[in-house]
């Protein structure tokens, strides 16, 4: 079991005679998390407990608060993560008590899946638990995944507040996640042409600071497990903005930045398979042409990479940007 989270609040006088659940709410506790929080929980044999105190004593979530009031909040304990132990170097771009940052290698899966249960994302976070006593225990939960073959930052948080508010964010489109990507040919040559592919206009560039934008939905393929396509009477909305950072004629591909406005799986995959210009080495969306290629440069993945996020941190309310470079596999494509 992880050990029980404290936080603690000073209650500011907007807050006077209301409950200590509404209060929680403005916070980002969910109403699942609240009611774990409802009663005092203890357990001797560690000398453990979680619930809520209010100026030293235990108290309730519909007792009211006063100015200046001390709430101490101890988080329920979770279980430990179930992934097998990995002895895999993590790449670690963040780290502090409430959340992880890391840069995922390609061909790492997030999670146990038939046909990758042991060598996981998730198994070398909780080696490193267990190999760096500096590293306090806890839960990772994933804010968003990234496929086997994609690289790049990942972002989790390591207790359920954290989990709470920002996966409320991802929802409600406060994380900004973009991509570079190599992607066969050049989207602006299918411009005009294709349903949903559209140049935005100079005042939307500029809010967006993107030149072109795909909104095109996507389905399931009927009777395929993994398998997306656009599917505009049957799909969930999908939109997609980019822009062209260099095209290299000789070669016939382009490097792209991306950033999406929704989260479909597969989405940009699927979305530049639809423009006709599927990302180098995808073999999943790519076709016969791309395939070679990729091949004959010895790209072995999919060329997509998360190179940056901006979130606000979900306890300190500080914003944040990170960004890390194309890997080696991939920077090799701009020669």
């Amino acid at each position: 079991m992880s050990i029980p989270t404290l936080f603690t609040y000073t209650v500011p006088r907007d807050f006077a005679n209301t409950t200590i659940e509404a209060f929680l709410l403005e916070q980002g506790y969910t109403k699942t998390l609240l009611s774990a929080l409802k009663r005092v929980h203890f357990f001797e044999e560690k000398k453990e407990h979680y619930g809520i105190e209010k100026n030293g004593q235990w108290a309730f979530t519909v007792d009211l608060l006063a100015e200046g009031d001390c709430l101490s909040v101890y988080l329920p304990m979770e279980e430990e993560n179930s992934a097998p132990p990995y002895d895999f170097p993590l790449d670690i771009v963040y780290e502090d008590r409430d959340i992880l940052l890391l840069d995922k290698p390609a061909r790492l899966p997030c999670h146990p899946s038939p046909g990758h249960f042991e060598k996981t994302l998730a198994g070398a976070i909780v080696f490193y638990q267990m190999q760096n006593s500096s590293a306090s225990s806890f839960v990772c939960h994933f804010i968003h995944r990234l496929d086997l073959d994609t690289s790049g930052l990942i972002l989790l948080a390591k207790n359920r507040l954290a989990a709470s508010v920002l996966n409320k964010d991802m929802k409600e489109g406060r994380i900004q996640r973009s991509y570079l990507a190599f992607c066969q040919g050049n989207p602006e040559f299918s411009l005009g042409e294709i349903q949903g592919f559209t140049r935005l206009e100079e005042k939307k560039k500029k809010e967006f600071n993107y030149a072109f934008a795909i909104s095109a939905p996507i389905a399931r393929v009927e009777e395929e497990k993994m398998l997306r396509t656009v599917n505009f009477q049957k799909g969930q909305e999908a939109l997609s903005y980019f822009n062209v950072l260099n095209y290299f004629p000789e070669k016939n591909y382009s490097l792209l930045q991306l950033q999406l406005a929704t989260g479909r799986t597969h989405q940009i995959r699927v979305h530049l398979s639809y423009l006709s210009c599927p990302l180098l080495g995808d073999s999943l969306y790519g076709n016969g042409e791309e395939s070679v290629f990729s091949q004959n440069i010895g790209l072995s993945r999919q060329a997509l990479h998360s190179y940056s996020i901006s979130f606000t941190h979900p306890i300190r309310k500080e914003k944040m940007f990170f960004q890390r470079e194309l890997p080696p596999d991939l920077s090799m494509l701009q020669k």
